[in-house]
């Protein structure tokens, strides 16, 4: 039911003017550039645009009423809405949020901490300020009314300067926590993208450890298997081809390793020029390293032919593949890299090197480890430089 009449705004001409004389709103429009530091030294920046006319919602279901805030506070610069109800007042948030809510209590159908409680439970328009306007003046209203989720509460009549004091604070607060809110999600938005290039960097265990503290990365692996991989006739290509060329068909090749990587569980180690560098059972240990490792080997032929066909080029790599101890650890400040090291590394870069290009070539241990899950050619005792004679195969395929 309608409230009492003693609750009308002021709506001479003489008290328009009163108001428009001492008050002070936002309504002003400007942009100010504000620069948030980030990580790195470099800096987040933020252009914030004030609205020219901020966006009020008046609920009130005297016209009266409704009538005489609408004009106090267009003549000031606001965008107004008006509802004479709680139902009409929450359509009309549904379609447009407005800035702030000026809400009368007693109305039909639905009061206004009704109207409140309801704004205030729904994710999407909790943040908006309410400001109760209402000729309830007891404590139990006004404690109900915050209980509700308002942040004011002004009682009717009002001094209308007042009333737009409070108006322009809340818009304040509410402009101050938006462009918090703002800063939050652009710092959100660097951490991921920063997570994402330390991913691109490291395996995915060793980015949480050092983004949990610790500095200093360094284990011992004692069983482990690593690949190398060299494309032969790079040397050749890149004296007929230009320096883009060279870059995309790399990119393209080296790209389908990394895809192979992932689905068979193999860590990319490094590429250095035309070599690519993986291993298996680093940094998570796992028992069938080597079979992972030469089922990513043998995909790596068949991409190998894939992107020849695609890009009408005969690339051709050789393989080489041994297991055994490794360490593995992170190196460098600047520009780090997690990389590994130990004879076992060095015998699978013999193995690559010593190869045959089409072929994987690989060591005695690896043919212990795999004889039964795949098939081998014996290549026989053969002269490897830095280690001496040593049997070695080469991988024919699965059985």
């Amino acid at each position: 039911m309608p409230e009492m009449t003693n609750e009308l705004l002021p709506t001479s001409s003489a008290q328009t003017a009163t108001v428009i004389g001492s008050a002070t709103t936002l309504a002003e429009a400007s942009t100010t550039t504000t620069e948030l530091a980030v990580h790195g030294g470099s800096a987040l920046t933020v252009e914030t645009q004030v609205e020219t006319a901020p966006y009020l919602l008046i609920v009130d279901d005297v016209p009266v009423n409704l009538q005489a805030l609408e004009s106090i506070l267009q003549t000031r610069g606001f965008r107004v809405v008006k509802a004479t109800n709680g139902e009409q007042a929450l359509e009309i948030v549904a379609q447009e949020k407005p800035d702030l809510i000026l809400l009368d209590v007693m109305m039909p159908k639905m009061n206004g901490y009704e109207v409140c409680q309801h704004l205030k439970e729904n994710p999407a328009t909790s943040k908006i300020p309410v400001i109760f306007l209402t000729g309830r003046n007891d404590s139990y209203s006004v404690i109900k009314g915050f209980a509700s989720g308002a942040l004011d509460y002004v009682v009717k009549p009002f001094h209308a300067p007042e009333l737009l004091a409070r108006i322009n604070t809340h818009l304040e607060l509410k402009r101050s926590r938006d462009t918090i809110l703002r800063y939050n999600d652009l710092l959100d938005a660097e951490k991921r993208r920063a997570e994402q290039l330390l991913l691109n960097i490291l395996p995915a265990s060793i980015a949480e450890r050092l983004q949990n503290g610790e500095r200093q990365i360094a284990d011992k692996v004692d069983d482990a298997t690593v690949i190398f991989a060299d494309v032969t006739n790079f040397t050749q290509l890149s004296e007929s081809s230009s320096a883009e060329g060279i870059v995309s068909l790399l990119n393209t090749l080296f790209s389908a390793f990394d895809a192979l990587a992932d689905k068979f569980g193999v860590e990319k180690i490094k590429t250095m020029g035309d070599s690519y560098m993986a291993a298996a059972g680093i940094p998570i240990e796992r028992p069938d390293h080597a079979e992972a490792a030469v089922n990513m080997s043998l995909a790596m032929l068949n991409a190998l032919a894939e992107v020849n066909a695609a890009t009408s080029n005969n690339l051709n790599i050789r393989i080489g593949i041994h297991s055994g101890p490794v360490v593995a650890g992170v190196i460098g400040v600047k520009k780090f890299i997690y990389d590994l090291w130990g004879d076992t590394v060095n015998t699978a870069s013999r193995m690559e090197s010593h190869g045959e290009a089409g072929k994987i070539h690989v060591s005695e241990a690896v043919y212990q480890k795999l004889q039964n899950t795949f098939r081998f050619q014996e290549r026989g005792n053969t002269e490897i430089k830095g280690k001496g004679v040593m049997k070695t195969y080469f991988v024919l395929g699965a059985p």
